[in-house]
C-alpha cells in the first residue's frame, strides 16, 4: 500500500477543506463582531467576545493543522521530519 501516496491524496483535500470552511468562518466571525458592536447590553457583548474568542481559537488550530499537513508533504518527500 502506497501509504505516502495516499497521505499527500488526504492532505491536498484537507487543506482545499480547510481553505474554504476558513473562509465561511472567517464570515461567521465577522457577523458575531458586528452584533457585538451594535448591542449597548453589556452582559450580551461579553457573551460575544466569548464567541470571538471561540472562532480565534478555531482559527488557530486550524493552522496547527495547516502546518503539521505540510510537515507530512515534507516527510513523504524527505523520509524525515524534525
Amino acid at each position: 500500500m502506497d501509504t505516502k501516496g495516499e497521505a499527500l491524496k488526504l492532505s491536498e483535500e484537507v487543506l482545499k477543506n480547510i481553505l474554504d470552511f476558513g473562509t465561511e468562518l472567517d464570515e461567521y466571525y465577522r457577523k458575531f463582531r458586528e452584533l457585538r458592536l451594535l448591542t449597548d447590553d453589556l452582559s450580551f457583548q461579553s457573551a460575544l467576545i466569548n464567541v470571538e474568542h471561540a472562532f480565534f481559537m478555531v482559527v488557530q488550530s486550524l493552522n496547527i493543522l495547516k502546518d503539521q499537513i505540510k510537515l507530512l508533504e515534507v516527510a513523504s518527500k524527505k523520509g524525515e521530519v524534525y
